[in-house]
């Protein structure tokens, strides 16, 4: 309660509202967060299980599979290490995304190419032709990866699935790498449809709702 209540006593008078996302089961503070003014809404997310290889494939649903082998086919490839141009070329697709999709605010890409430079973030882009064509952004703590930032141009001329590829991609990372689950980041609210939810859906996750 403390820390909630400086929070609103620094930035309160700045912000049109503050919004806390819960990565796990707050529950148990659901009081003294009504106590100061928040308002809880319930909301889904996406955990998917990386603690095998078989178990990240045997969650994939048959659609998935198909674009995956589809995409590779036709000459996707996952960049593990890439540029700094290569990140501000991923940035111009999520921009665009953002502007006409998401229609919410997005950092600049300085804080892009900042979160280039930090060890707990990745970079796992899709290129085909020497072209970045989508991609993710991936963070993580101690046991959970989370998925921050994905998209692609689903309009290339490829015939190929950036945004399935590159989610699969953060999925192979987080497993790779010792990490026990990949958090979706989000799945909406549970009485609205949203198509986001369904693709996330048929990575195998399971749903859970922390508000």
């Amino acid at each position: 309660e403390n820390l909630l209540k400086g929070v609103k006593k620094v930035i309160g008078r700045r912000s049109i509202y503050t919004e806390i996302r819960n990565f796990h089961d707050y529950s148990k503070y659901k009081e003294s967060f009504a106590s100061l003014g928040f308002n809880y809404i319930p909301w889904l997310n996406l955990q998917v299980d990386t603690s095998s290889q078989e178990i990240v494939e045997k969650n994939l649903s048959k659609s998935r599979k198909r674009d995956l082998r589809t995409s590779f086919r036709d000459g996707a490839d996952i960049i593990d290490k890439p540029s700094i141009e290569q990140v501000r070329d991923w940035y111009e697709i999520l921009k665009k995304l953002y502007e006409t999709k998401v229609k919410t605010p997005l950092f600049p890409c300085l804080f892009f190419e900042h979160l280039y430079q930090i060890s707990s973030a990745h970079f796992l882009l899709v290129e085909v032709k020497k072209e970045i064509i989508g991609g993710t952004c991936v963070v993580g703590n101690t046991s959970i990866l989370y998925e921050w930032f994905v998209c692609g141009d689903e309009s290339n001329t490829y015939g190929i699935f950036p945004s399935t590829v590159a989610t699969y991609a953060g999925l192979n990372y987080a497993q790779e790498k010792g990490f026990k689950m990949f958090d979706m980041m989000g799945a909406g609210s549970p009485d609205v449809y949203y198509g986001v939810r369904d693709f996330k859906a048929k990575f195998g996750g399971k749903t859970v709702e922390n508000g």
